[in-house]
């Protein structure tokens, strides 16, 4: 609770300080042009932002169940692979924001396409901007409803899941049919003739506000965002805000010590992991880079991996920890470290797995100081 207390004050010192330590740049909404970006609207503050054409984005949501951003940014590929025609490796895939708990936007788009944007943005001066598919700037609409905007023979919609796409004027009545006839928010031209649409107004929530924070940034990966040099202004604010912040910097440093105790002792479980799962693989420098080489590759095991985490998840129930988990593909195995209160609860936690249709056995149990560790195998199917 301390730490936690702690971080919070450092997040409120930093939200008070952020349009100071902010790189100095344009802020704004820019539409892609034939020749260069297209301003659309100024902004005071806040991130500069590229909408790009959404017919040449995939806009999806996919289930990541998983703790951290990097594990679901390493795990995106395996959850879509499976809803694209192209093999997983010709795509640029990225990561958006949560739209409810454990389902996240994403999007796959070429990467040629991805490099004339990057190369047009550069030119415009908006080399740190961020791209967004156009669609993602609409409002995101009650359930039932869609919001649209339409522009000459171009629709833009965006439905209640958070994703969105682009379709032409003479397509969208037979989309919009076929989806069951959901009422249309309308921000832009009237719609086709025979689709009534609610005019809304933009007015009260300028565009530049409501992206301040994008629903999807297509700039990650191979394509990510280039580090700016420091300019010595901002270099001075970061001075400026850094004698504020060493006021927390003194109440944390126990803590900060804490971390980094927790950060070693997950390091050392990290190379057991390793060790057990691949014996003799060098992990001296390269732990991140060799842990993450171990993981499912695409296919069909790789594709379900994600799933089962979440099934695995859900039956370990409250009071129970999963401290390392080791994944076989080849061998059809998921094997779980886990501690509980006690024996009773360990024992517990492969009744629900079997309950949830998991082929779990447990390896035995241990009582520990303040519980009980065990471990538990499941089955999932493979070699032998």
């Amino acid at each position: 609770m301390k730490l936690a207390l702690h971080a919070i004050r450092l997040d409120d010192y930093l939200v008070r300080l952020r349009p100071v330590l902010a790189p100095a740049g344009p802020a704004g909404v820019w539409t892609l042009g034939p020749d260069a970006p297209r301003l659309r609207e100024t902004a005071t503050g806040g991130p500069a932002v590229v909408l790009v054409p959404t017919e040449q984005v995939l806009v999806t949501a996919v289930d990541l169940p998983l703790p951290s951003r990097r594990q679901r940014i390493a795990a995106l590929p395996f959850a879509i692979e499976d809803r694209i025609a192209e093999p997983i490796e010709a795509v640029h895939v990225a990561l958006g924001a949560v739209t409810v708990a454990g389902r996240y936007l994403a999007g796959v788009v070429a990467p040629a396409a991805m490099a004339v944007w990057v190369r047009e943005a550069e030119a415009a001066g908006l080399g740190q901007a961020v791209l967004m598919p156009d669609a993602l700037a609409l409002p995101v609409p009650a359930d039932g409803a869609w919001s649209v905007e339409r522009s000459a023979d171009r629709i833009l919609v965006r439905v209640p899941d958070g994703t969105g796409f682009a379709v032409s004027a003479v397509r969208f009545a037979a989309l919009w049919a076929a989806a069951g006839r959901p009422d249309c928010i309308l921000y832009g031209a009237e719609l086709p003739d025979g689709i009534a649409g609610v005019a809304a107004d933009l007015a009260p929530e300028p565009l530049a506000e409501r992206l301040r924070v994008p629903a999807l940034d297509l700039r990650q990966g191979a394509f990510a965002r280039t580090r700016r040099a420091v300019s010595s202004l901002w270099r001075r604010a970061a001075i400026v805000a850094g004698c504020g912040l060493l006021a927390h910097g003194a109440i944390a440093a126990a803590d900060t010590l804490a971390l980094q105790r927790i950060a070693a002792a997950r390091k050392a479980e990290t190379r057991a992991i390793v060790d057990r799962i691949a014996p003799g693989t060098a992990t001296d420098d390269t732990l991140a880079e060799v842990a993450g080489d171990l993981l499912p590759a695409g296919g069909p095991r790789g594709a379900a991996f994600v799933p089962l985490v979440g099934r695995v998840s859900e039956a370990l129930g409250p009071g129970v920890t999963l401290r390392a988990l080791a994944y076989d593909a080849g061998a059809g195995s998921l094997v779980l470290d886990v501690s509980a209160p006690d024996l009773a609860a360990l024992q517990a936690v492969e009744a629900r797995m079997r309950a949830a249709g998991l082929a779990a056995t447990g390896g035995g149990g241990t009582t520990a100081a303040g519980g009980a560790e065990g471990q538990i195998t499941i089955r999932t199917g493979g070699a032998s």
